[in-house]
């Protein structure tokens, strides 16, 4: 096994994701050795947040580019539904509200339907609509 050194961490983080299994497999030692590693340095770890974000940062300049250049009206909708910006501005998913019979108080089944994922060019990946199943079902009763 290799000695996690911060040159080393460092040298491996790169391009990482911040993903912890990527990180350890480029030093050839465990996950838990990477852990254990940032939990004892504290500035390891922030530099592991740092590069979290970075890759989601370049995700949403992916899906940016893609509304912009190409007017790709389903990742239009999948970034309204699926931002902060989005939903502060009344776009998500949506939920329905059914009554059922007769009730003491009040009866609501909500029900949220997922949204069907967008098929990224890029990445090539493929969601089938089986993946798509609500999310949510329950029952809300007051008296």
């Amino acid at each position: 096994m290799t000695k996690i050194t911060i040159k080393n961490f460092k040298e491996a983080l790169k391009k990482s994701g911040g993903n912890q299994s990527i990180i350890a497999k480029r030093l050839g030692v465990t996950r838990g050795a990477i852990t254990s590693f940032i939990n004892r340095k504290p500035k390891m770890r922030e530099l592991v947040e740092i590069e979290g974000e970075r890759i989601i940062d370049v995700a949403e300049n992916i899906v940016d580019s893609k509304i912009t250049n190409d007017q790709d009206l389903d990742t239009a909708k999948w970034k309204l539904i699926n931002s902060k910006r989005g939903k502060a501005r009344g776009y998500g998913n949506k939920t329905e509200l059914e009554h059922s019979g007769e009730t003491i108080g009040t009866t609501f089944n909500l029900i949220t339907k997922s949204v069907e994922e967008i098929k990224d060019a890029k990445c090539g990946s493929e969601q089938t609509k089986s993946d798509n199943k609500p999310q949510a079902r329950g029952n809300i009763n007051s008296s």
